[in-house]
């Protein structure tokens, strides 16, 4: 691994995702929440088609952007996103 992820299965390496999966081990939800700034933040990604997985980011109830691309993309994009709360702006 390069340093990004690739795949939720890279993801799940870090405790603080948690990935529900189904019975023969394919992952049906990976999820990440904290809060920031007074909101409570959250980071969801799930398979939509073959080869196509969603990547959504709340901002309390909120769905603030919802992307689609492959598990890859999906899985680079949320890393981001988690990054950027590491910096001095976080997503709007």
């Amino acid at each position: 691994m390069d340093g990004h992820p690739r795949s939720v299965a890279d993801l799940r390496r870090d405790p603080a995702w948690q990935v529900s999966t189904t019975t023969d081990g394919r992952w049906l939800l990976a999820e990440l929440e904290f809060r920031h700034g007074g909101h409570l933040w959250r980071i969801g990604l799930t398979p939509v088609a073959a080869g196509v997985a969603a990547v959504m980011l709340w901002r309390d109830d909120a769905v603030i952007e919802h992307v689609r691309g492959s598990e890859a993309e999906a899985c680079a994009l949320a890393a981001g996103w988690r990054a950027s709360f590491a910096g001095p702006r976080p997503p709007r």
